[in-house]
């Protein structure tokens, strides 16, 4: 059977989610969510979103652009086949379609993510990639998980009690902290704006521990259904160490249990020991492994 690879319009979108929920089933990613990030990416970013249809039926999906917390010179790609069309050339078409599209922009260095497979694996390594940076991936049931336990003059809230701009100072000092397979850059506000409207975190489970009028730690989640994805978790530079973090994924896993979730998942880089040490002592499971490929374009 043949395939037609061609530019992604919106009404792919409901494919494109499909295909990401295969891939990963620990990801929470809907149709609204795709198209936010789709319609509120900077221009910048330069981006080209391709699928592969046949029959009507889009049987691959592929992105790639510049990665703008790094720089010009870096960017990012991604290719996801449906199961039963593996093997036949697809990935390796999209992925060559997309690799083009970066050599145009002169980008030198291309990172990639993926839920670890020894078939995904096999094929990422045949095609010139190398790991950079990977993590096992971990799962929790909310219901499980303790009140948070605080010292005197903290307190845990929901972040949709609070403003993006209270929240952000905090959250860009933990990413640019955070182990990274390239160097970051910057972390613009109107980027944490972007990823704060995204329909598919919801702010009301998610959490903050707040020292006066302060933001010092906080905690992301995304739910669907009974199934929840932890965002970014992180803590202020000089907070850290005091058990504040782990106060925030405890009220935002408390607050998915809630509404119902009884499964949350999470990774973490393996060089960030400080949070796979939180996630273990808050009970924590591996079900997997997620990993960050790179590779150079001549």
């Amino acid at each position: 059977m043949g395939f037609e690879l061609r530019d992604a319009g919106d009404d792919d979108t409901a494919s494109v989610a499909e295909l990401a929920r295969e891939a990963d089933d620990a990801r929470v990613v809907s149709v609204e969510g795709l198209q936010h990030l789709r319609r509120t990416r900077p221009e910048r970013a330069r981006m080209r979103d391709l699928v592969a249809e046949d029959g009507g039926r889009i049987v691959a999906a592929g992105a790639a652009g510049i990665d703008i917390w790094a720089g010009p010179e870096t960017g990012w790609a991604s290719v996801t086949v449906t199961g039963d069309r593996r093997r036949e050339g697809i990935g390796s078409a999209l992925g060559d379609a997309l690799l083009e599209h970066l050599r145009s922009l002169e980008v030198t260095t291309v990172t990639t993510f993926t839920r670890h497979t020894d078939e995904s694996e096999r094929w990422v390594t045949s095609c010139g990639w190398a790991r950079a940076l990977a993590g096992p991936l971990i799962a929790i049931d909310p219901r499980r998980v303790p009140e948070p336990q605080l010292p005197e003059g903290f307190r845990c809230v929901a972040l949709a009690d609070l403003t993006a701009d209270v929240v952000y100072p905090t959250v860009c000092e933990a990413t640019m902290d955070e182990p990274s397979a390239v160097p970051r850059e910057t972390f613009p506000y109107e980027e944490f704006t972007r990823e704060w409207d995204d329909p598919d975190i919801v702010l009301a489970a998610s959490a903050a521990t707040v020292h006066g009028d302060r933001v010092v730690a906080f905690s992301f989640i995304k739910v669907a259904g009974d199934r929840g994805q932890h965002g970014f978790t992180g803590t202020a530079r000089d907070y850290r160490g005091r058990g504040l973090a782990t106060a925030a994924k405890r009220h935002a896993l408390r607050a998915a249990a809630a509404r119902g979730v009884t499964r949350v998942t999470t990774s973490n880089a393996e060089e960030n020991t400080a949070m796979r040490a939180i996630n273990r002592r808050l009970g924590f499971e591996p079900i997997g492994e997620h990993v960050i490929y790179s590779r150079t374009l001549p």
